[in-house]
């Protein structure tokens, strides 16, 4: 099967659900496995991503033509470096409209590029507009909701959330305590560096970063498999009953006669 390149693109349609956090940590999965990356931050006010994983990321605009040509083109390469957008939720609508403008989608197949949203969620209606806006408008597109446990009353929203066809159920991050959060929150903490590092695996802070590992494998195997084509229908032979030989079935040539094959 054909390698394809692929994109995550990490966003909302509403504000602080932790997405820089989901794509810093799948930036460093993919670092963790030793494969190249290239992130890009685009967020028009402050450039979070760029901080914490600089020699990683470029930042990204979508406010005028060239900016969003500059962007689109570095995605639609199909160079097998797997891409990471942090999309800031004010830029949701726009990006999302220019993507179906551009038919990216559709062309990205034909560059053997495959792109996933992974969608933060929210317990607020515009959430759950947005969401479906997605599923409506690109019904071809690989969209998972992601559940951030740390996002208040999430869990009485999942409904609204409902599993899409090319990016299957929502996935849930568990939340960090207060304490922890300020620390990752630091500019020169490294998810690697911290499990690399680390003695005891029994940490909470460690037990956060395997399990949300584990999760972006999954994405990652979701995302293949979506992009798998159909085979068509395999002929089946019908069974064999105790008045028929080996003969009946087979031609001299050792393929299946014409007589005894039907279609499933």
């Amino acid at each position: 099967m054909q390698r394809q390149t692929p994109i995550f693109i990490i966003t909302s349609s509403r504000p602080r659900v932790g997405k820089t956090l989901v794509a810093r940590a799948l930036t460093e999965y993919f670092l963790a496995l030793r494969k190249p990356v290239g992130a890009f931050d685009v967020n028009p006010d402050e450039f979070k991503l760029i901080e914490h994983l600089p020699a990683y990321t470029a930042a990204a605009s979508i406010n005028d033509i060239r900016g969003e040509m500059a962007l689109f083109d570095q995605l639609i390469v199909d160079d097998r470096v797997p891409k990471v957008v942090d999309l800031n939720h004010a830029l949701f609508e726009k990006f999302f409209a220019l993507m179906q403008r551009l038919n990216f989608v559709t062309e990205g197949r034909r560059h053997g590029v495959t792109p996933m949203v992974l969608f933060l969620a929210d317990p607020d209606e515009r959430s759950r507009q947005g969401y479906a806006m997605l599923g409506d408008k690109f019904p071809e597109l690989a969209v998972v909701a992601v559940l951030n446990a740390w996002v208040p009353k999430i869990t009485t929203a999942v409904g609204n959330f409902p599993p899409t066809r090319r990016g299957g159920p929502p996935v849930t991050i568990a939340a960090l305590s207060p304490v922890l959060r300020s620390v990752i929150e630091r500019r020169d903490f490294s998810f690697l560096n911290y499990a690399a590092k680390t003695s005891d695996p029994t940490t909470e802070l460690y037990g956060w970063i395997r399990r949300a590992f584990v999760t972006f494998r999954e994405l990652e195997v979701r995302l293949l498999l979506g992009g798998m084509p159909r085979l068509p229908r395999a002929p089946t032979l019908p069974a064999i009953g105790q008045g028929d030989s080996i003969a009946s079935v087979f031609d001299p040539n050792g393929t299946p006669g014409p007589r005894r094959l039907r279609r499933g």
